[in-house]
C-alpha cells in the first residue's frame, strides 16, 4: 500500500515537472504597468487631496496644541498645584489625541487607497487574462516582484507590449546608438 502511494506521487510529481516544463509562460511588470494607466493617475491625484486635507487638520490641531503649551508654560508660575496638574492632564490628553489620529488618518488612507486601486487593478487582470487567453499561455511572472532571477526568452513571452494595447497607453521610446548605428528601445523608466 505504502509502495503504490509513493509511486503515485512519484508519477505525478513527473507529471507535474513534465508539464510545467512543456509550459508557456509569458512575464510583465505589474507595478510599473498599473503605474502606467490614466485610472492610476487620477486615483494617485484624488488620493494627494485627501491627504493634503488631512494634513491641514493635523496642522491646525499641533497649532492648537502648540499654543495651549505657551500658554501653560507662560503662566504655569502663577497658577495652584492643583491646577497645574489639571492643566498638564489636559495638554497630555491632547497630545494623545493628536497622535490617536494620525494614526487613524493613516489607516484611512491606506484603505482609501487600497479602495480607489481595486478596480484598475482588476482592469489590468483582466487585459493580462485576455492577452494570455490569446497567446495560449500557461501562466505569467510578474517580474517586478523581482522572484525570479532568471527568465529564458526563448521560451517565455513579454506579454507588456499587447496589455499596453489593451489598456491604450503607448509605450516610451528612445534612439540608441549601438556600433555606430542607430536602435529604437523601448524605455520604462517606471521599473
Amino acid at each position: 500500500m505504502k509502495v503504490r502511494i509513493l509511486l503515485a506521487v512519484i508519477l505525478v510529481n513527473a507529471f507535474l515537472t513534465l508539464s510545467a516544463q512543456e509550459g508557456k509562460f509569458g512575464f510583465i511588470d505589474f507595478n510599473a504597468t498599473l503605474r502606467r494607466m490614466p485610472e492610476y493617475l487620477e486615483a494617485e491625484i484624488n488620493l494627494r487631496k485627501i491627504q493634503n486635507e488631512y494634513h491641514e487638520e493635523i496642522e491646525r490641531s499641533k497649532r492648537e496644541f502648540e499654543r495651549q503649551y505657551i500658554e501653560f508654560m507662560l503662566e504655569q508660575d502663577h497658577l495652584s498645584a492643583s491646577i497645574v496638574a489639571k492643566r498638564q492632564k489636559e495638554l497630555q490628553l491632547l497630545m494623545d489625541n493628536n497622535a490617536q489620529f494620525r494614526d487613524n488618518v493613516q489607516l484611512e488612507l491606506e484603505a482609501r487607497r487600497d479602495e480607489m486601486l481595486m478596480p484598475i487593478k482588476k482592469k489590468l487582470l483582466s487585459a493580462v487574462s485576455d492577452v494570455c487567453t490569446g497567446q495560449n499561455l500557461d501562466y505569467v511572472v510578474d517580474t517586478g516582484k523581482g522572484t525570479y532571477l532568471y527568465i529564458n526568452q526563448e521560451k517565455g513571452v513579454d506579454i507588456t507590449d499587447p496589455v499596453y494595447e489593451i489598456l491604450g497607453i503607448e509605450r516610451k521610446t528612445e534612439t540608441v546608438v549601438e556600433g555606430g548605428q542607430p536602435v529604437i528601445k523601448a524605455q520604462d523608466n517606471d521599473n
